[in-house]
């Protein structure tokens, strides 16, 4: 029930600041508004101020800005009594690209906002060193569990910017900063090229950086089930010492399937051994969560920070694109619908601040994206009619643009029908 509420929440927050978007440029442009809405169907709750309604409605799946001479067949009756230069369709085709661009870039500017406050207040977490690829150029120098905290000067803030700046070092010798065993480091290493992936790299795996203190265990969860809880401070596993995420990692890959594994614990000045045997060694790295080392910010350090955090969002969101093209990816694995949404919501939620508000701005980064898009019914099929008209100089047919935003809408509702569905399958899998 929670997580629902959480989607629920978080899917009204983004639909009203869309909405808004288009609400505040149509009412600067002079654009008479009869109705601004969160939700489909019935009104829970209505009210009116000067010609615009506002109301919330109990279906939360979009929302809608409704405007005099939108819809010339539909609107007719209703608009009978709007001053012509207030109705949509007597715009520039300037003023319709501003109107139906303000959403999105709603979402746009929620998600740079709520990106750079989860940044200000919970800094940025550090990068560590988990493993090593095979002829690693690094092996020897760095370690499992070293904390990266720059290269050639520049604080690293994140896996995709250290990728970023090796590969602008073009495989020359790179001054790395890490942090071991209570100090910083100062190190001297060469990329090597790797054939596979076409670029230069240090030869590592990364990952965050963390204690081997439980910030959250699911009760239904393997360790959970064996007595691991929150605050429990990993000592020993398998009476290997471990003293970060990265050692906890590597004694766990080490285990065998079927063998019994021994976690040792210090909780409230006590040890204690849990014990468990789990089908599969893989599902010990399911259901609990280890204490993230983070750098505190200052408030320009959280603006930076959180921008190259959207930038890399974008470019990953771009190379997902890429490869469902090439098929190098399957749709059903890139998209999640309402249900899957929500189930990731959840997970964030009960993994920290951090991880449900990242989410919640990854979330309001795409639909402003997926808005963009000159699909029929979306908000870029507008910004594509305006540019048409602006192209013809005259507007493409109120009949023919009606036609082909009804046609566009239902294959969109049968999209979603059918990622739903998918969704559905894949949480009960």
């Amino acid at each position: 029930m929670t997580t629902v509420l959480l989607f629920l929440a978080v899917l009204s927050f983004l639909i009203a600041i869309h909405e808004a978007g288009h609400l505040i440029s149509a009412k600067l442009a002079g654009v008479w508004v009869h109705e601004y809405s969160i939700g489909f169907g019935p009104n829970l709750v209505s009210g009116k101020i000067n010609e615009t309604a506002y109301s919330l409605k109990p279906i939360p799946f979009g929302g809608y800005v409704r405007m005099a001479g939108e819809d010339v067949e539909k609107g007719a009756d209703q608009d009978e009594d709007v001053p012509e230069d207030r109705k949509f369709y007597s715009q520039s085709p300037g003023t319709k690209m501003l109107i139906s661009v303000s959403g999105p870039a709603m979402n746009l500017l929620a998600a740079i906002l709520i990106m750079i406050l989860v940044v200000g207040v919970t800094g940025t977490p550090r990068v560590s060193i988990y493993g090593f690829l095979e002829d690693s150029p690094s092996r020897g120098k760095l370690e499992r569990g070293d904390q990266v905290l720059s290269i050639d000067g520049e604080r690293i803030t994140s896996t995709n910017q250290l990728n970023t700046l090796i590969q602008q070092g073009d495989g020359s010798s790179l001054t790395v900063t890490v942090y071991r065993d209570g100090e910083e480091r100062v190190l001297s290493l060469n990329p090597g090229y790797y054939e596979e992936y076409e670029k230069y790299m240090l030869g590592v795996k990364l990952g965050t950086a963390m204690t081997t203190e439980v910030t959250r265990v699911d009760k239904e969860s393997p360790l959970g089930k064996a007595g691991l809880t929150k605050g429990d401070r990993i000592t020993n596993i398998n009476g290997v010492s471990v003293n970060n995420g990265a050692s906890v990692v590597n004694v766990l890959e080490d285990a065998k399937k079927g063998e019994p594994i021994t976690f040792t614990v210090a909780r409230d000045g006590e040890t204690i051994d849990l014990t468990l045997e789990p089908a599969n060694p893989e599902e010990i790295f399911t259901g609990f969560s280890l204490n993230t080392i983070r750098d505190p910010v200052g408030p320009i350090t959280a603006i930076e920070r959180g921008l190259n955090q959207i930038k890399s969002i974008i470019i990953l969101t771009y190379q997902g694109i890429r490869m469902i093209i090439r098929g190098e990816m399957a749709a059903g694995q890139a998209v999640a619908g309402p249900v899957g949404i929500a189930n990731i919501l959840g997970q964030s939620a009960r993994q920290g601040i951090y991880p449900l508000f990242f989410m919640i701005s990854l979330i309001s980064l795409n639909l402003g994206l997926i808005n963009l898009v000159p699909f029929p019914a979306l908000d870029g099929s507008r910004i594509g009619y305006a540019t048409y008209e602006l192209i013809r100089g005259r507007p493409l047919p109120p009949e023919k643009e009606g036609l082909i935003n009804s046609i566009g809408f239902l294959i969109l509702i049968g999209l979603m029908i059918f990622i739903t569905y998918k969704d559905i399958i894949r949480f009960f899998s």
